[in-house]
């Protein structure tokens, strides 16, 4: 929490993502406001202005880009690259932080949290992703437990059988979809609009329930899985908003940064 509200540590945050999407050249997808700082402090954080809206503002997105699916896919590609390419990656990717800015570029605002991982742990989280889209539990087991630190055997079998019990409640999460229509004063147009509520004491009991089971067999887990598991329920929900027949996982538009070879490979267009 000290971390969090330090804005020389955010300052520092801020310009290692903008330098990645420069290393990178992803400059004309997506941006994080410059910093003055001149004009900084640790107390005091000044930043450029950045206009947009919320990814999860249906109707204005649509205003602005022809393809939302193709915004989303942009703002994954630049996220999950930045999870080994740069330096941290942002860990707080709610609505109010990723935004669709009016050029179509993608802008990430808020770097008070963000996580570092290393290539063996993401190898294991890539795995356990996988197993998550096939449900496959014993995959997922044994990857938590190549992921987690633990100083006994744990029965891999039982392990998966409770994953698959924690698992099954993301489909019973409550996600409501509001949808709003006002009709302009002097036309006869009519806008609409959507927002996505979701329950974040459900998400937190969610992460809550497979550290407490991953516990109970002795696994210890770094701080960046629980990170790494909100930021992908936070894309899950944009997905269903904004591409609802897209699987995040599995859709070869979307490039997991093990398979990443170049930056000069054309997935963001």
């Amino acid at each position: 929490m000290l971390e969090e509200v330090n804005f020389n540590k955010e300052a520092t945050n801020i310009e290692s993502f903008r330098r990645y999407l420069e290393a990178m050249g992803l400059t004309r997808q997506a941006t994080a406001p410059k910093v003055y700082l001149q004009c900084s402090s640790r107390r005091v954080l000044t930043m450029e202005r950045l206009y947009g809206v919320p990814l999860t503002d249906l109707d204005s997105i649509s205003a602005i880009v022809s393809s939302p699916e193709t915004s989303l896919i942009t703002a994954l590609n630049v996220w999950f690259g930045s999870l080994l390419a740069c330096e941290t990656f942002h860990a707080d990717v709610h609505a109010g932080n990723l935004w669709l800015l009016r050029d179509g570029r993608i802008g990430f605002l808020d770097f008070g949290i963000v996580g570092r991982i290393s290539p063996k742990t993401w190898a294991a989280m890539e795995v356990f992703l996988a197993s998550i889209a096939t449900e496959e539990y014993e995959s997922m087991a044994s990857a938590l437990i190549e992921m987690g630190a633990t100083d006994k055997d744990v029965d891999s079998k039982a392990f998966a059988r409770d994953l698959e019990k924690i698992f099954s409640s993301i489909l019973d999460m409550d996600t409501e979809l509001i949808v709003a229509t006002a009709r302009g004063t002097n036309t006869n147009a009519t806008a609409v609009s959507a927002n996505l509520v979701v329950d974040e004491r459900q998400m937190n009991a969610l992460f809550l329930d497979v550290v407490r089971v991953s516990e109970s067999y002795g696994l210890r887990f770094p701080r960046e899985f629980a990170l790494l598991m909100k930021q992908l329920l936070y894309f899950d929900r944009y997905t269903r908003l904004l591409a609802p027949n897209l699987n995040m996982l599995q859709d070869q538009r979307i490039t997991l940064v093990s398979n990443r070879n170049s930056s000069s490979r054309n997935i963001y267009q």
